[in-house]
């Protein structure tokens, strides 16, 4: 009678077999995305990541150190791929040039910079103007009860205490969109600090690490003033400001804010660096609407027209998925989605990117 039942060369194979498809995640791949940059995105890249992994079994590695530390490890090829707030200016677009070739910039999310204060005897939300915030990050106006401050909010009991301006440390598209939005707002702030990813504020100005950073320091110090991710400002409960936009009306940080904002500013092609450096950069910033929250920004990735084989891939699968299924997540972590003719033409140029 002939014995039947498995050699052991085929249970070599078996054991071979099942081993090489535990390696690669049950038949997905196992492919590691490295990326890094700005802490605006850095909680819809949190979710993104997580959510890709459950989908496809790829790892989003995203390291939150600010937008100036995703346009360097990019430009050096450090990372897959980076993000900013902040475009390219021109000499940062020279450098890239001449270690890797064009720098693509595709939007991936949109959201509000909140003014969050830390005022124990205000019991509403502060009343303020681009040009009074220009003037106190300036440390012109400094007591809470200036009559520039006053006069926006009558019959709020404003303390005689000293403002604590405090900004972001580090190199930072946040601090980009709101010396933009200040710089637009006081003529004074434009000539004398400008817009910048790492203003140089004047001797007063507490400096901080990263959102968290900025408003664990207003959260836990009274009489303190800052900007942050509108994600931040909940997280830790810390009272906003209500902005003086464009059209006069004060409005407080929020998605239907920034979607206004973002349909008004998509309306003519931008004329100003850096954005007319780029294709699908705008300037959300005191935007023209009644419903305009005035200091909103977009948070790009940004990386090579060029992308080496696999991980370049890898990399651009994911930003496509990001920026058509991933929206959904938006609002939810209070970011607006982009609009639909934004997002069809940020997955068109994904959609060129070449690989060798």
């Amino acid at each position: 009678m002939k014995r039947t039942g498995i050699t052991t060369l085929g249970v070599a194979i078996v054991v071979l077999g099942l081993a090489a498809i535990l390696a690669n995640g049950c038949g997905r791949s196992a492919t590691r995305v490295s990326g890094g940059g700005a802490t605006f995105i850095n909680p819809m890249m949190q979710k993104w990541s997580d959510e890709y992994k459950t989908k496809t079994g790829v790892e989003i590695d995203y390291v939150s150190k600010g937008s100036s530390y995703g346009i360097e490890q990019t430009t050096d090829k450090n990372i897959d791929f980076g993000c900013s707030d902040a475009p390219l200016k021109k000499d940062q677009v020279e450098k890239a040039k001449a270690k890797g070739g064009e720098i693509v910039h595709v939007p991936m999310i949109m959201g509000a910079v909140a003014i969050v204060y830390n005022v124990p005897e205000c019991k509403e939300p502060l009343k303020l103007t681009g040009s009074v915030l220009a003037e106190i990050y300036r440390r012109e106006v400094t007591k809470w009860n200036d009559k520039k401050i006053a006069e926006l909010n009558p019959g709020v009991n404003l303390p005689e205490k000293d403002i604590v301006a405090v900004a972001r440390a580090e190199g930072s598209g946040t601090s980009n969109v709101f010396s933009e939005y200040l710089s637009k707002s006081n003529e004074g702030f434009k000539s004398a600090i400008g817009t910048s990813t790492k203003p140089k504020w004047p001797q007063g100005v507490v400096a901080q690490e990263q959102n968290d950073g900025v408003a664990g320091f207003v959260k836990n110090n009274a009489y303190t003033i800052g900007y942050v991710e509108v994600l931040f400002a909940k997280k830790n409960e810390l009272a906003t400001a209500k902005l003086k936009n464009k059209a006069g009306e004060f409005l407080g940080p929020d998605a239907e804010g920034v979607t206004s904002a973002a349909t008004e500013a998509m309306k003519t092609k931008p004329t100003e660096e850096p954005y007319s450096l780029h294709d699908l950069t705008f300037s959300l910033t005191d935007a023209d609407g009644a419903k305009s929250y005035p200091i909103c920004g977009i948070s790009y990735a940004i990386f090579y027209s060029k992308l080496p084989k696999g991980k370049g891939e890898a990399a651009i699968e994911f930003l496509k998925w990001a920026a058509t299924d991933g929206q959904a997540f938006a609002k939810d972590l209070d970011y607006a989605p982009l609009p639909d003719d934004l997002r069809k033409k940020a997955v068109e140029r994904l959609g060129q990117v070449t690989f060798e």
